[in-house]
């Protein structure tokens, strides 16, 4: 018996990826452009270990990270309200993000990305990343339209928003 779980030990071991990337920081960034000029607002995560499987058929792993919308900084305490407010962080203080089917082609990577944000959960697949140094780096547009919000307007409609946000999520390795 002992040797007939060994040998099943020794099989899956055989077929588990040995490629994988241990995930040790994670950053968010949301870009946006406004009638006069544009804005920058960061979550970073970092000391964390997470493994990420690459070409992974068997376990379909995701890597998971919930996001406190109350951590994204901006640049000042105006420009944090206003944001927290717009992607209305009393009503969803989290947001959340799961990376899946992380794949290689090359020197190219692609994964499916799952945005949990303001209520609606938004899938993209096959997302292109760009690897650089200890790096991979999403990026995806994001329209006020699809998360059901409006874009913010201040000092009667002087200053707006543009409709889209740009969303890049780092993964550091």
């Amino acid at each position: 018996m002992h040797i007939l779980l060994a040998l099943i030990f020794i099989t899956y071991q055989l077929f588990l990826p040995d490629n994988h990337l241990i995930i040790n920081n994670k950053v968010i960034t949301v870009h946006g452009n406004t009638s006069l000029g544009s804005f920058k607002c960061d979550y970073v995560n970092q000391g964390l270990k997470d493994t990420l499987y690459v070409n992974d058929s068997y376990s379909k792993k995701a890597i998971e990270f919930d996001i406190l919308v109350r951590e994204f900084g901006c640049g000042n305490f105006i420009l944090n309200s206003d944001f927290r407010k717009t992607i209305k962080a009393e009503e969803y203080p989290k947001a959340k993000v799961a990376v899946t089917n992380l794949r290689q082609h090359g020197k190219n990577y692609t994964c499916d990305l799952t945005v949990n944000l303001v209520g609606k959960k938004l899938q993209y697949n096959k997302i292109a990343l760009s690897k650089s140094d200890k790096q991979l780096t999403a990026n995806i547009i994001l329209n006020f339209e699809e998360l059901d919000l409006s874009p913010p307007r201040k000092m009667g409609g002087l200053i707006k928003v543009e409709e889209q946000l740009a969303l890049e999520i780092k993964l550091g390795f």
